[in-house]
């Protein structure tokens, strides 16, 4: 049994799939398994990359399956990892070479000879940082929260503000941690794999309401994550608010069902922030009558009761600009918003 699983999700990722694996392959800790989860690549060449490179080294298995979607794909390779700590990886990113042997130190299991406790072992996340990767752009990003060790009332005092805040405590990506594989697998069943938006924090919800222990390492900026142009993020999807109620029921119960007291306050914040995205998507829409569908998600009964009722602390200029719109959805302010909004993408893709 390996120390850690290392598991990377594919589909149609051949363009930067060398650079992930070489950085996988070149971890100083050499005691890992590492399996590639083919998630019925269409591009004719990702699936015979992973054939090869298990053929080059026998520390990597490749799964190779329908495809069923990012959820479905991550899922499948945890159940048939074998070491008791998992570490994911998307196949467009790639990692620093110490990000194993680094982090490892930290878990129960890491700490070496005496000092060696495995009470934490089924129950633990260990948590980097990330850098961002944009065109030639490279941003730190570090968790909010102050790095260190949290059990008991100092991780109960967390889990009252996981969500719904301008800046997460800790990231919800399943990427760039350490984390026990059995905490994963007891908490598998509260994922939907209809869900298109927010999938991560389907999974790493669940984890951070029950782990007995989280760690966040101090600098640590192991993972890079390849931000590139999308639809969801700088274009129209009509699917955006149909999947924000599907996640606000999936999250909420999730919430109620493992007791954390502010679960309605943290979900009424948290759809408030994520109808930024479903505002901004709105707004890049070309196909006209923008202020009538602005208006018909903003003065959605519940939507507009929501509004009204809950506030949420807005830093950026950015995000005060659609807050004021999600609030005035006039033609003045839409036309104003949509203007700025457009240009900022003209700016910068």
């Amino acid at each position: 049994m390996s120390k850690v699983s290392v598991i990377l999700t594919v589909y149609n990722t051949a363009k930067y799939l060398d650079q992930c694996m070489e950085s996988v392959l070149a971890q100083t800790e050499k005691d890992i398994e590492i399996i590639l989860v083919d998630d019925g690549s269409t591009d004719g060449i990702s699936p015979q990359m992973c054939d090869e490179y298990a053929k080059k080294d026998d520390r990597v298995r490749v799964i190779h399956k329908e495809n069923g979607g990012l959820t479905s794909a991550w899922i499948r390779g945890t159940k048939e990892a074998t070491s008791p700590y998992v570490c994911y990886i998307d196949s467009d990113d790639w990692v620093e070479k110490d990000l194993v042997k680094s982090l490892y130190p930290y878990t129960s299991l890491g700490k070496g000879g005496d000092k060696s406790d495995d009470s934490f072992v089924q129950s633990e996340i260990i948590s980097s940082n990330y850098i961002v990767e944009k065109a030639g752009e490279r941003r730190k990003e570090t968790q909010s929260l102050a790095p260190g060790e949290y059990t008991g009332d100092k991780l109960d005092e967390v889990r009252t503000r996981l969500l719904g805040e301008e800046v997460r405590p800790v990231t919800m990506s399943r990427c760039m941690k350490l984390i026990s594989r059995q905490l994963v697998l007891d908490n598998i069943k509260y994922c939907d794999e209809t869900i298109k938006m927010s999938e991560d924090v389907n999974i790493m919800l669940p984890c951070l309401c029950d782990c007995m222990r989280l760690v966040v390492v101090k600098d640590s900026y192991f993972y890079h994550y390849r931000l590139v142009f999308d639809s969801m993020s700088h274009g129209y999807d009509s699917r955006l608010l149909k999947n924000l109620d599907l996640t606000d029921r999936v999250f909420r119960d999730i919430l109620h069902k493992k007791g954390i007291s502010t679960a309605d306050k943290q979900m009424d914040r948290e759809y408030l922030r994520m109808l930024f995205v479903v505002l901004k998507s709105e707004l890049r829409c070309t196909e006209g009558n923008t202020t009538k569908r602005v208006r018909d998600v903003m003065w959605r009964t519940d939507i507009k009761k929501l509004i009204q009722s809950t506030e949420v602390d807005v830093t950026s200029k950015a995000n005060k600009l659609l807050y004021y719109c999600m609030k005035h959805p006039n033609p003045l302010i839409v036309t104003i918003t949509k203007a700025i909004l457009m240009a900022y993408d003209k700016k910068t893709n």
